[in-house]
């Protein structure tokens, strides 16, 4: 009786651990599914022409993702935000997203990264804004910052809030961010900020191989079932 019992639990164990191996497996292939197609949308998009101010309204954050948007206005220095725990060849640091001001709404647009105070309350050193207006192209980003957001770099202490960039500051602003890029004398991004990786990662190895996790328990189980019948015979 005892014997049967112990075979049962280990069937069970075995079904749970082949149970749990799947839902990994299925877990891995949706992330590099994911993967593959935010990269087809990047490979896409950088090769289309940049968007005008008429096309603006338009816009999908998702769809339209790193993709170039062109635009005239002004930088608005009274409004500033940092996002925080960013890392740039080894040092921690904050990116940098400063509000820009145009006639079609308003835009967060991230500049670069910049190296950290030397403590909480020291703010980072950032170069000043032109104050005339300009025209700068940017590409369009989706990523949800708002619970990375500091705070200002004006205020002494930032806010650990989580922000939402529509109304981040009491700034009506589009629900997505922009990054800057190098095609304007008057203004240059703060570092470099390059497209990433395109790449789908391991996910689609990591899948297959929890898969092939699940069929080794199933086989193992099998054999020593098999071994534990042909003592009984």
């Amino acid at each position: 009786m005892r014997g049967k019992f112990a075979s049962a639990f280990q069937t069970l164990l075995a079904f749970l651990l082949i149970f749990l191996c799947i839902i990994a497996a299925q877990w891995q292939y949706h992330r590099g599914q994911s993967r593959s197609i935010q990269n087809s949308i990047i490979i896409r998009n950088e090769t289309l022409p940049a968007l005008t101010k008429g096309e603006i309204a338009d816009i999908d954050s998702q769809r339209d993702q790193w993709r170039t948007v062109e635009l005239s206005g002004t930088f608005d220095s009274r409004h500033q935000l940092l996002i925080r725990n960013r890392y740039s060849q080894g040092r921690l640091g904050f990116e940098v997203l400063n509000l820009f001001r145009t006639d079609v709404g308003n835009f967060w647009l991230d500049r670069g990264w910049v190296v950290a105070g030397k403590d909480a309350a020291t703010p980072p050193t950032i170069s000043t804004l032109p104050t005339m207006p300009l025209t700068i192209q940017a590409r369009i980003r989706s990523e949800d910052i708002s619970k990375q957001v500091e705070g200002s770099f004006f205020a002494s202490l930032p806010s650990k809030k989580i922000v939402n960039l529509t109304s981040a500051q009491g700034v009506e602003a589009a629900p997505y961010y922009l990054d800057l890029l190098p095609t304007n004398a008057s203004i240059s991004p703060l570092t470099a900020i390059d497209l990433p990786e395109l790449s789908n990662g391991p996910h689609f190895a990591y899948a297959l191989q929890w898969l092939f996790f699940a069929l080794i328990i199933l086989v193992g189980r099998i054999a020593i079932f098999r071994e534990k019948l042909h003592r009984t015979i």
